[in-house]
Parts: C-alpha cells; sequence; structure tokens
C-alpha cells in the first residue's frame, strides 16, 4: 500500500491541475464570447465610430448595397472585411445602437454588416485609433451609427435614441416643425443639434418615419422625426436610461409602432417589427405559448415588448394582436394567437431567408 501512495497523490494532483486547467480553459472561453465584436472608438476630427473588439477602425463602402459586398479580390486586399466564424452571432458593445447581422460573400465568407452595410478594415490602418482611409476615393468612411436610431430598456420597450445610445424625448408643448423649449427649459432638455452645412441626419434603416432639420431661434438646428424636435433629457446618464419619461405629464419616449406590414416581391405583404426586420411564426408552438427557447431563440428572437406595454399596431395590420409570459420572464407578442420571432440570418428589411426553414417556420401575413 505505501508504494502505491506516491502513485495516488501523482493521480490526484494530476486531476486536479487537469480540472482547474479545464475551469480556465472554460474560463476563458465565457470571456471571449463575452467580448463584443463592435465596439465605438473615437477621435477629435471624426466624432464617434465603430472599432472592432480590438479598437481598430471599421469602414463601409459606398459602392456597396444593404446585404451585399462589392469589394472582391484586390480590393479586398486593401480594405479587408471584418469576418465571423459559420454560426457566431456578432455582438454590439452596450449602448451601441443599431443592427448587426452576417452576409455570405461570394468567397464564402462570412462578412458582419452594420445595419445592413457590410464592414471592412484599411490595410494602412496599423493601430487603434488609426482613420487614414476616411473618405478614400470619396467612397470609404468610417462606419457610424445613424444619427436616430432604435434603443431599449426592460421598463419602457423599444424607442429612439441617439447616436451616442442616449434616449431622445417629444415635448408636446412643442408645434410640426417649431419648437418652444429655450432657455431654462432648453438646458434641462437639450435639443438633438447638426452643425450647420453638415450631412443630412440619418434614420436607422427599417425605421418608419422622417427625420428633418428646424432652425431654432438661438441660431442652431435641431433634428425633427415626423415633424416633432427632439430633445435628450439632462438626468439621463447613460444608455438605456430613459428617467424623463411623463415628466410634466409633456416629455415622453418616442416609441415606433410594434408591428407594420412589410413585404417583397417573392412573398407579398408580412409583417415586420420595428425596425423593418421580418417576423415569422413557428408551427411547433402552441396557441398563446411559445415552445422556442435556449438555442432556438438564439436562431429565432422572439418579438418582446416591455411588462404592460401594449404592442402598437400600424396600417393594414388587422389581426388580434396580444403579449404572452414566456417562462424565462419575458413578454412576446403574438398574432392571432401564434408567437411572433424574427430570423438571425435576416439582415435587411425584405429580407425573408427563414421562410419555411425546417418546414416549420413561414413569414406571417397581414
Amino acid at each position: 500500500m505505501k508504494s502505491q501512495k506516491p502513485v495516488l497523490y501523482v493521480l490526484l494532483i494530476a486531476i486536479l491541475v487537469f480540472t482547474g486547467v479545464v475551469g480556465m480553459s472554460v474560463a476563458s472561453a465565457q470571456t471571449q464570447s463575452m467580448t463584443p465584436t463592435i465596439k465605438m472608438g473615437s477621435t477629435d476630427a471624426l466624432g464617434n465610430f465603430l472599432t472592432d473588439a480590438n479598437g481598430m477602425t471599421l469602414y463601409i463602402f459606398t459602392k456597396d448595397t444593404p446585404g451585399k459586398s462589392t469589394c472582391a479580390d484586390q480590393c479586398a486586399q486593401n480594405w479587408p472585411p471584418l469576418l465571423v466564424q459559420q454560426g457566431e452571432t456578432p455582438t454590439l458593445d452596450a449602448g451601441i445602437p443599431g443592427r448587426l447581422g452576417v452576409i455570405t460573400r461570394d468567397d464564402g465568407g462570412m462578412q458582419v454588416a452594420f445595419n445592413g452595410m457590410p464592414l471592412y478594415y484599411y490595410a494602412k490602418d496599423t493601430k487603434p485609433g488609426d482613420t487614414t482611409g476616411q473618405e478614400v476615393g470619396d467612397v470609404w468612411y468610417v462606419a457610424t451609427p445613424a444619427t436616430v436610431s432604435l434603443g431599449s430598456n426592460s421598463d419602457l420597450g423599444q424607442f429612439l435614441v441617439a447616436s451616442n445610445g442616449m434616449t431622445l424625448y417629444m415635448y408636446t408643448k412643442d408645434e410640426a416643425n417649431k419648437s418652444n423649449c429655450y432657455d431654462q427649459c432648453a438646458t434641462n432638455w437639450p435639443p438633438l443639434l447638426v452643425k450647420e452645412g453638415a450631412d443630412a441626419p440619418t434614420l436607422q434603416p427599417g425605421l418608419d418615419g422622417t427625420l428633418d432639420v428646424i432652425d431654432r431661434t438661438d441660431g442652431t438646428r435641431q433634428v425633427t422625426f415626423d415633424g416633432m424636435p427632439l430633445y435628450f433629457w439632462a438626468k439621463d446618464t447613460k444608455p438605456g436610461d430613459a428617467t424623463g419619461q411623463n415628466v410634466g405629464s409633456v416629455w415622453f419616449v418616442i416609441q415606433p409602432k410594434t408591428l407594420r406590414v412589410g413585404g417583397n416581391d417573392a412573398l407579398g405583404k408580412f409583417l415586420v417589427g420595428p425596425d423593418g426586420l421580418t417576423l415569422y411564426i413557428y408551427t411547433k408552438d402552441e396557441q398563446d405559448k411559445s415552445n422556442c427557447y435556449d438555442q432556438c431563440a438564439v436562431a429565432w428572437p422572439p418579438l418582446l415588448v416591455a411588462a404592460g406595454q401594449t404592442p402598437g399596431v400600424g396600417d393594414g395590420v388587422t389581426g388580434q394582436v396580444a403579449v404572452i409570459d414566456r417562462t424565462d420572464g419575458t413578454k412576446q407578442v403574438t398574432y392571432n394567437g401564434m408567437p411572433l420571432y424574427y430570423w438571425v440570418k435576416d439582415v435587411v428589411p425584405g429580407d425573408a431567408t427563414g421562410q419555411n426553414v425546417g418546414g416549420v417556420w413561414f413569414v406571417q401575413a397581414p
């Protein structure tokens, strides 16, 4: 027995070491999986723009079209695409508004797209903060969030936010295309402004509404949404804050319709979410009950609203809209009793690549 103790000790130590290594490997993998694919960088000259996880600047190519890269061969050597592995879902750092997707390149690579536009590096950038690709050929530009995008929190659901992720508000005492908030009001509720001569403000693709700019009496230029001037609230401190909601019963976040009618040439009209992306039903669900969880819900994210929120509907949505409780505590929108979902492989409004997947997923007619 004595002669076996050293062997047992060695085996025990080996097991402990192996367990520790495995534990560290799992922890490392978890940490890596939690690292966002896209972060935000900035310079004094360009303001905020998108970077990869290591801080390297990302660009868009204006000759691309949403959901399609036209940069290959020598172009792709000068402007390497931001790629992910098959099945990997890219993620945005907290507070960055917009939508990420993955498109399949002609060479088979899986390229990350932001609001539908493929993302690239520039070969001449050598370190984080370099932006030497800006305006090259008047077709390459740093990738930036839209002026107005879709954000959310657990209390209110989805609402409009600025490019920095901060919540935007409307003031019911304003008039169409006219602000009535100045002096101390504008100190508490800073208007969303653009500089004289700046490009027109941009709206996240798929959102229903129109952006414009009005001249304020103080000489600044304020962004409007469907004619309503947009503001921040001074007491909001981070993306997701919406502490200005219902202040004085005159200040409110702007919430787009939960369900609208969209479509494409192949399938005709079908339901879409607030961001214009296609919604699906799952034939393995039951009436008012979802059977899609875990990995299924990663591939097919449910259309959710905040607790107590009544889904808003656009013109042409004629069916019965309701909300059910999921087993994870979230609230999912249903249409005529069928839970609604997105498909992770749809990238731009009009995509319906989830149609008939597995013979159980289908777009939902209005």
